[in-house]
């Protein structure tokens, strides 16, 4: 198996900690509002980036993909996240809208980077994807803190940002579609997958699960950014449809079972993000001209569709009750299980037609 160069994991190594910084940042911001305004405001504020960081991805996406450039996409990263935050400090609000499209910029640019350069492998995928999550979970628990600590991480922001330019931004490709295409197989697997934005859904009630356990937040953060580093490199090793098999398993098994156990609802986490490079990785392959479009898809849109429940469902007791009542493991399941049966029939039903 080739190894991977230093060209190949430096780009997603400098994009990931910039991903990182990007959603601390965000993280920040937004707890550091609800701390100061109520709560109608900072809720109509957490909407409002949701929508411009993750719905924003896919028309940005779609606007690179009709370019084929992404050298002024990168210039516009660049200037927009230290921007954010000089903003922010004079008006939060106008700062959060800010931070939202430098969060949308930040996910497709860098995506669509990775996408070029990680050599068929998910592992540089999972180097890049892996540290928002954690970003995200730090800022969150340090919005408290004073303001002025963005100054700091302004300066990381322009420090990792001015490596990044010394790199050079791939040439956009135009790889074969024939050479792009999947099998049967794996459209099979990448529809799971894709199901699997459920897994967004099923991570935000947990979020609110543990608020009932000390530190539930941060142990959750953490297996989020461990599973999807796991996933990449493992599924490299051992190929991913092996490690899907094991991983989907295990997941359902923690959600059914640990919902009362904080590292048990932990691990399953860590197993079913583990899935975030690997869908990627697929998506990618699947829109091989379309790298941008991919990386929206995947990193955006999956994640605002699967977010909708808890913005569209008033009481969270009812979707707690019914995630201690097994009914979404339950209908989980059963969506895989259709969509498994319905995709084989598709693609692998024999041929019967007589030879000619």
């Amino acid at each position: 198996m080739p190894t991977l160069s230093k060209h190949t994991l430096l780009q997603p190594f400098l994009w990931g900690i910039l991903h990182c910084l990007n959603d601390f940042i965000a993280g920040f911001m937004l707890a550091n509002y609800t701390y100061h305004h109520s709560y109608s405001d900072s809720f109509l504020f957490i909407v409002i980036y949701s929508v411009l960081a993750f719905g924003g991805q896919l028309p940005v996406g779609f606007w690179m993909d009709a370019q084929k450039k992404i050298k002024p996409f990168v210039q516009a990263t660049v200037v927009l996240l230290p921007l954010s935050i000089i903003v922010f400090l004079i008006d939060p609000a106008m700062g959060i809208i800010c931070s939202g499209i430098a969060s949308a910029l930040v996910h497709v640019s860098g995506g669509t980077i990775c996408l070029q350069v990680n050599d068929g492998k998910a592992g540089p995928l999972a180097i890049f994807t892996a540290p928002g999550v954690l970003g995200l979970t730090l800022g969150g628990l340090l919005g408290a803190i004073s303001m002025q600590w963005l100054w700091v991480f302004l300066v990381l922001v322009i420090m990792v940002e001015w490596f990044i330019l010394q790199l050079a931004t791939p040439v956009y490709p135009i790889r074969s579609t024939k050479s792009a295409q999947l099998d049967g197989h794996d459209w099979m697997m990448m529809s799971i997958l894709l199901i699997m934005c459920f897994r967004s859904f099923i991570f935000d009630v947990i979020n609110q699960v543990s608020f009932n356990f000390e530190d539930g937040i941060f142990i959750i953060g953490i297996s989020a950014f461990i599973g999807k580093i796991i996933g990449g490199l493992v599924a490299d090793k051992i190929g991913w449809k092996k490690f899907v098999y094991i991983s989907l398993p295990i997941t359902f098994l923690c959600f059914q079972f640990g919902k009362d156990n904080m590292y048990a609802l932990s691990f399953g986490i860590a197993c079913l993000q583990s899935s975030v490079p690997i869908s990627f990785l697929l998506m990618g392959n699947s829109l091989a001209n379309y790298p941008a479009t991919a990386s929206a898809l995947t990193l955006g849109t999956s994640i605002a569709l699967a977010g909708l429940p808890l913005y569209l469902v008033s009481d969270k007791t009812t979707i707690m009750d019914g995630f201690a009542n097994n009914w979404l493991s339950a209908l989980f399941l059963l969506l895989i299980i259709v969509a498994w049966w319905l995709l084989d029939r598709l693609f692998y039903r024999p041929n019967t037609d007589p030879p000619l």
